[in-house]
């Protein structure tokens, strides 16, 4: 390998740079940058260093050994997060794919020889359809709705010490993601003025915009909902109501609301209320796989496609729309 820069952490400083010239979005910019950074404590911290300050890692030897870095990949097998151990299939193969992305780039611009995800294999062990598209069924949803804007049971957890508006906030970010199939990144995004009539402007992956039609409730408990003063966005954090409320602040919000709420069966996240919505859709009507991917800004149907998995509440819910239909009801 050829000199390379005086440290991991400024290479991946570099190629972040080069893929926000790349006119990368925001959110894959961030999710780039956190792998990396990941990457780079796990290389600290195997080496006997503190992962919580790098310092210069001058040309470690992970970027050269495919050992190293199929260990880091081993590690987030194993790796506890909340009650669960392991990540999902779907984050270890975000992670190769990072990985692999800047690989190349050191490879081809810092002439990195060789390359070591040459060598390293492939996360294998894909889950099911089932497992990597969870959903909530309709009650469900309904639960959790109804917990987010009248509150938790008592004995359920702490009390329930929300104002009046966050109920509503928090109904909100779960219709928005469960009733209208927004990505949280997309929520969060919104600004006051992207809601024209019933739609709402949304900028999606690949920085593209989409017009997503909003149901009734929503927007009559968007009329309700008192947004921060300061700034365009609708929803904004905590305690500096200025600012934009960040994604993983939801990401944080959500399961908490859910325990609340009492569903146990899974960990509801909000990529879990988007893909309730993608699985109740196509539920309801298995021939609006169309319109479904357009709502959802899915780039290819065959992602679409995948909502339509046969589970028994979705084939109930099929069943009960069909008789719906035959009774005229």
């Amino acid at each position: 390998m050829h000199d390379a820069p005086t440290s991991l952490a400024r290479t991946i400083d570099r190629y972040v740079g080069s893929l926000e010239g790349a006119g990368y979005s925001p959110h894959t910019l961030k999710a780039y940058a956190t792998r990396l950074n990941d990457f780079l404590r796990w290389v600290v911290a195997d080496s006997g260093g503190d992962p919580d300050d790098p310092g210069d890692v001058a040309r470690p030897a992970a970027l050269q050994s495919a050992e190293t870095v199929q260990a880091y990949l081993a590690s987030l097998r194993r790796r506890r997060i909340g009650r669960r151990v392991g990540v999902s299939t779907t984050t270890l193969n975000h992670a190769y794919a990072v990985l692999s992305g800047f690989h190349r780039w050191m490879e081809r611009t810092l002439r990195l020889e060789p390359n070591p995800m040459r060598d390293v294999l492939k996360p294998r062990g894909e889950t099911s359809v089932d497992d990597e598209f969870k959903s909530l069924t309709a009650a469900q949803l309904e639960q959790l709705l109804d917990t987010a804007r009248n509150g938790w049971p008592r004995g359920s957890g702490p009390a329930d010490l929300r104002t009046t508006n966050r109920k509503l906030e928090d109904w909100l970010l779960v219709a928005f993601m469960g009733l209208a199939g927004l990505r949280v990144s997309e929520v969060c995004g919104i600004d006051r003025d992207d809601i024209v009539g019933d739609t709402v402007h949304v900028l999606g992956k690949g920085r593209k915009r989409r017009a997503v039609p909003l149901p009734p409730e929503l927007l009559d408990v968007l009329a309700e909902y008192s947004p921060p003063r300061e700034g365009r966005h609708l929803f904004g954090r905590p305690t500096e109501p200025g600012r934009r409320l960040a994604p993983y602040a939801v990401e944080q919000r959500i399961p908490r609301l859910a325990r609340r709420a009492g569903i146990m069966e899974l960990r509801v996240t909000p990529h879990v209320l988007r893909h309730t919505f993608g699985s109740l859709m196509l539920a309801a009507d298995p021939n609006a796989l169309i319109p479904t991917r357009d709502l959802m800004g899915h780039e290819s149907v065959e992602t679409t496609n995948k909502y339509a998995h046969t589970r028994e509440e979705a084939r109930r819910l099929a069943l009960i729309s069909m008789h719906e239909l035959r009774r005229g009801t």
